[in-house]
């Protein structure tokens, strides 16, 4: 089964999670830290960069500008609501 591919905006958690050594600064995700660690080991995930521009989950993390929401919500196969549907017509 090939591993599941996780997008990520950050270059410093890509390094953090591909960095065998831990410097103890982030106590409070070091149980995480090492069980993500140990899934990228064990070929169960593959966590790959892309740039803030082209990552899809933005509009569920962050305020976006419309055309921004707009565009990565196609990027996510979403379709657009028609205008009608909230109720133009109140019959």
């Amino acid at each position: 089964m090939s591993p599941l591919s996780l997008p990520c905006d950050s270059a410093s958690v890509l390094g953090s999670a591909y960095n065998n050594v831990y410097n103890g600064k982030s106590r409070h995700i070091s149980l995480r830290h090492s069980y993500v660690r140990q899934l990228i080991k064990d070929s169960v995930i593959i966590m790959d960069f892309v740039c803030s521009a082209q990552n899809v989950a933005n509009p569920l993390t962050k305020g976006l500008a419309r055309d921004l929401v707009i565009k990565t919500a196609r990027g996510m196969g979403l379709k657009s609501i028609s205008k009608t549907f909230y109720g133009g017509n109140s019959t």
